[in-house]
């Protein structure tokens, strides 16, 4: 048995791989997810016409079929690249069932012409801002079929009138209801997919690309709340300079490079506590705020980096690359300001340079 949730994720997301943005991944979906609504409709549609026993239905609902049938062209248009193509597709399949249903078999009894509302609106959330001249022909030619039934009416076949007054209005409401329904949830999806794109775009703002720590500025502000607080606490601020880096680059390239980077941080990683924050200020520079750490804590803490350091090599290519590293260590209590601390942190981070690397070097701010 098929999993459905896969399946449905699947279809969902053809045609992802293709886009460029985070934005333009939310239209392909919302395309996709048309695709599956549209589907749904005719098929739920056409059971409840069936359910009436009234051939005029029944036989509006055959005239939806080869539509139907037609509808997964676009997932794929999606999967093959074909992203401006799957949304004309969408919408030239959409309308012309609508219009076909409307001609041959229901007439506007049903309200149906409703649905060129909902197509009018819709295409603005399918196409990129780039493209507006396709959302407004359709949003010009929809709206001119809408006032088009809506003023002139259109009769439906003669066993569309034996149906009972409760039945009639019964799927007018579920006609126009499936309408307001399709929008509510293309505007949820649309609304979601915004704000997990800030997410990300925060995330990208805030994040180093090659370790995925926290970068430079991000680990600033970090810092300069903590110290707006202005709270008598513990802080201690270490400054870490991988010592030789350049070497690995020079033996092994800028990939060997790279890859050593994604080593170390892996070991800070593991290294740090829950509310300790860490990140990557410069190229081979890294920086953590240990929070409410006593000196002696802080200290430990910071040999113990030096020897698990020491003990896990870097091996590239079968190559092994001894890691080692100098560490600047600033303790402080939380009243000071953000430049003293880091050029106090610079100045120790000197210090075990000049003294042979391989060592950490303490300041301490009163």
């Amino acid at each position: 048995m098929p999993n459905l949730p896969s399946l449905f994720l699947k279809l969902l997301t053809l045609g992802c791989q293709h886009s460029s943005s985070k934005t333009l991944e939310r239209k392909v979906i919302q395309v996709n997810l048309g695709v599956m609504v549209s589907a749904t409709t005719i098929l739920l549609f056409d059971f409840l016409f069936y359910l009436t026993g009234n051939g005029a239905l029944i036989y509006s609902g055959l005239i939806q079929t080869p539509f139907l049938l037609l509808l997964p062209t676009v997932w794929w248009l999606n999967h093959t690249g074909r992203l401006f193509l799957a949304r004309w597709a969408i919408f030239i399949i959409v309308i012309a069932d609508t219009t076909s249903t409307l001609l041959l078999a229901q007439g506007t009894q049903l309200l149906i012409h409703y649905y060129f509302l909902l197509f009018a609106i819709i295409p603005a959330a399918f196409f990129e801002i780039s493209q507006w001249r396709s959302s407004a022909i359709l949003f010009i030619t929809n709206l001119s079929l809408y006032f088009f039934f809506q003023l002139n009416g259109w009769e439906a076949l003669p066993e569309i009138y034996e149906l009972q007054a409760q039945q009639l209005n019964l799927l007018r409401v579920i006609m126009v209801g499936s309408s307001v329904f399709t929008i509510i949830l293309l505007l949820l999806i649309s609304e979601r997919y915004s704000e997990r794109n800030e997410v990300f775009l925060e995330k990208l703002a805030n994040t180093d690309p090659l370790t995925s720590l926290n970068n430079r500025r991000h680990f600033i502000d970090n810092v300069q709340q903590q110290l707006a607080k202005k709270l008598d606490q513990n802080l201690a601020l270490a400054i870490i300079d991988i010592d030789h880096f350049k070497q690995i680059n020079d033996t092994g390239g800028h990939d060997a490079g790279d890859e050593a980077l994604k080593h170390i941080s892996q070991i800070l990683s593991k290294h740090v506590g829950e509310n300790e924050l860490l990140a990557r200020v410069g190229g081979e520079e890294f920086a953590i705020l240990y929070i409410e750490s006593t000196a002696e804590l802080a200290t430990k803490k910071g040999d113990a980096l030096l020897r698990q350091f020491e003990s896990t090599p870097f091996y590239y290519f079968e190559k092994e690359y001894k890691i080692t590293a100098s560490i600047g260590l600033c303790i402080f209590t939380g009243q000071q300001d953000l430049d003293q601390v880091m050029r106090e942190a610079d100045e120790a981070l000197y210090r075990a340079k000049e003294e042979g690397r391989n060592r950490q070097k303490i300041k301490k701010i009163a």
